[in-house]
């Protein structure tokens, strides 16, 4: 019929493959999960999401990871202006994550940490302003962009505001515990990282087709 539609075998060997990406990152994050409830089990309720628990080592290697994908991307010449404001950004995470082990050196290093990396990357997006806005529209038109905002929603928008203490004593009245309150937070922390690493997967991804393609 003159009206169907039919795709061709590349198509759909690549929506094949998309879909056991999709499978493998939905064990990802599954395995996440389960992992942090093996690693909770032999722990006390006070012991639980200290700085050596699963979550926070796992949120350190994810962010690890992000920021050598994004090394690779920019390698590779796509977005290099945008891709060095996300390093910028996830590398000042990377920092504040770190906060405990930094602040034993002294008192809000990490804030200084954050501060050099952060003031540079204010100063690069004023003046390459234009071009980072031309490669933001590109970006936003990829599935990459829509995980990566997720990620970023989760850990600096929805963790912080489930994570008040003020709503938890409203939740758990008299029964308040702190650190189920803390399990709760750095749980979602943990997704928002994880969604910000496939995010930037799927981008490596997709540069790595667009130089194979040119």
């Amino acid at each position: 019929m003159s009206g169907s539609i039919s795709s061709t075998p590349a198509e759909r060997r690549q929506a094949l493959n998309s879909i056991y990406r999709y499978v493998a990152y939905l064990f990802f994050i599954a395995l996440i999960c389960q992992c942090m409830y093996w690693d909770a089990l032999p722990r006390d309720l006070e012991n639980q999401f200290t700085e050596s628990s699963f979550a926070e080592i796992s949120q350190t290697f994810m962010l690890l990871a992000s920021l050598i994908f994004l090394w690779k991307i920019r390698a590779m010449g796509v977005y290099r202006h945008g891709v060095v404001l996300m390093f910028a950004f996830l590398l000042a995470s990377l920092i504040r994550e770190q906060d405990f082990m930094l602040n034993r050196v002294f008192d809000d290093l990490w804030q200084w940490l954050v501060a050099l990396v952060l003031v540079p990357a204010v100063v690069f997006l004023v003046r390459y302003r234009l071009r980072v806005l031309d490669e933001c529209c590109r970006y936003m038109q990829q599935m990459s962009f829509g995980l990566f905002l997720s990620g970023f929603i989760t850990v600096y928008v929805f963790s912080r505001l489930m994570g008040r203490g003020v709503f938890w004593e409203a939740v758990l009245k008299m029964q308040y515990i702190y650190e189920i309150k803390s399990t709760v937070e750095e749980g979602i922390e943990t997704l928002g990282y994880a969604l910000m690493l496939l995010a930037i997967v799927e981008l490596w991804l997709w540069a790595r087709r667009q130089i194979q393609a040119a």
